[in-house]
C-alpha cells in the first residue's frame, strides 16, 4: 500500500512491529533537576560490541507516518505515565515524534532517556499530557489525583503510528503497540538475604520468622522455599506476608509455607531465597530445614 492507496482500510492492513524491544534494566531514570542527560535506552540485545536501541517497522504500508512515542504505565490498562521521554530527535513535551519514510519502513529510536518526576509533580506532569491530548488507549486522566497509584520505577512505551491521509495530514491512527516494561535501574536492586532469624521449621509450616535484607519493594516481593533432587524441582512454596509486613524495605516478618508431606522422620533439607515477580530477579539462596512435627 502506498499513500495515493490510503482509505478508511488502511488501518485494517497496515500494523505496527516492534522489532527491538527496550532492555528491561539498563537504564538509570533521571529527574530534570540532576542536570545530566538521562542516557540513551539501549535495546534488549544490546552489547558493547554491537549497539542496538528500541525499534519498529510499519507492516503492509509504504509511505509517509507519523510515529508518538510516549510512556504509558506497567499494568493494563495502558494509562498516560507521567515520566517524559527526552532526547535529541524529536522530544517535546515529555513525548518523542518522528517521521517514517523509507523502504522498510523501520525507525530506530537510539536517542531516547526517560525523565522522571517525583509525586508532588505526577498532576502536573499529566495535565501537559492531557493538554497535547497523548492518550493512546483513551483511558482518561483522573489517574492524576490518585499519584500513589502510579507505579514511578517502571513504564512501558507506547507507540502510537498515524499515516498520511488526505491533504497531508497524518490523521489514520493504527493500533497502538506496547513496549515490555522498563524498570528503574536505580530501584531494581540485587536481591539479598542478610538474615533470618531462624533456619528452622516444622514441616506443617506457619512459624513466624523475620528476614533482614536489601532493600525491596513492598509489593514486588516474595520469600520463597524450595526442594531441589539432583537438580529436579519437587517442592516450591511461598512464605505467607503481606505488604504491611515489610518493615521500611529491609525487613520482612512472614511465616514459613507447608511442607509438601508432613509424615516425616527427619529432618528435610530445603532452600529459602527472595524471588521479585515483576522481572523474575532471585537472591542467592540460603539453606533451611524443615524437622518433623513432634521435633
Amino acid at each position: 500500500m502506498n499513500t495515493a492507496d490510503v482509505g478508511v482500510d488502511a488501518k485494517q492492513k497496515a500494523q505496527v512491529k516492534i522489532l527491538e524491544q527496550p532492555a528491561s534494566k539498563a537504564l538509570r531514570f533521571r529527574y530534570e533537576c540532576e542536570g545530566r542527560s538521562a542516557g540513551s535506552l539501549p535495546g534488549a540485545n544490546s552489547t558493547t560490541e554491537n549497539k542496538t536501541y528500541p525499534t519498529i517497522q510499519v507492516l503492509g504500508y509504504r509511505g509517509k507516518a507519523v510515529v508518538v512515542v510516549s510512556c504509558v504505565t506497567k499494568d493494563f490498562p495502558y494509562k498516560p505515565h507521567p515520566h517524559s521521554l527526552v532526547g535529541k530527535e524529536g522530544c517535546k513535551k515529555g513525548v518523542c515524534t518522528l517521521e517514517i519514510n523509507n523502504d522498510n519502513m523501520i525507525c530506530t529510536f537510539s536517542n531516547l532517556g526517560v525523565q522522571c518526576v517525583k509525586k508532588k509533580g505526577i498532576e502536573e506532569a499529566l495535565k501537559l499530557r492531557e493538554e497535547i491530548r497523548v492518550d493512546p488507549f483513551h483511558t482518561g486522566f483522573a489517574h492524576k489525583n490518585q499519584p500513589q497509584s502510579i507505579d514511578l520505577n517502571a513504564v512501558r512505551l507506547c507507540f502510537q503510528v498515524f499515516l498520511e491521509g488526505q491533504k497531508g495530514k497524518f490523521s489514520l491512527a493504527l493500533k497502538p503497540v506496547v513496549s515490555e516494561a522498563i524498570y528503574d535501574k536505580k530501584a531494581m536492586c540485587e536481591l539479598t538475604i542478610c538474615k533470618l532469624s531462624d533456619c528452622t521449621s516444622p514441616v506443617n509450616g506457619g512459624k513466624e520468622i523475620i528476614l533482614l535484607c536489601d532493600k525491596v519493594t513492598k509489593d514486588d516481593i516474595q520469600v520463597v522455599f524450595y526442594h531441589e533432587e539432583e537438580g529436579h524441582l519437587i517442592w516450591e512454596g511461598t512464605g505467607e506476608f503481606s505488604a504491611s509486613d515489610v518493615h521500611k524495605q529491609v525487613a520482612i516478618t512472614f511465616r514459613t509455607p507447608r511442607y509438601r508431606v508432613t509424615d516425616v522422620e527427619e529432618p528435610i533439607s530445603v532452600y529459602v531465597q527472595l524471588r521479585r515477580p515483576s522481572d523474575g530477579a532471585c537472591s542467592e539462596s540460603r539453606r533451611f530445614e524443615y524437622l518433623p512435627m513432634d521435633s
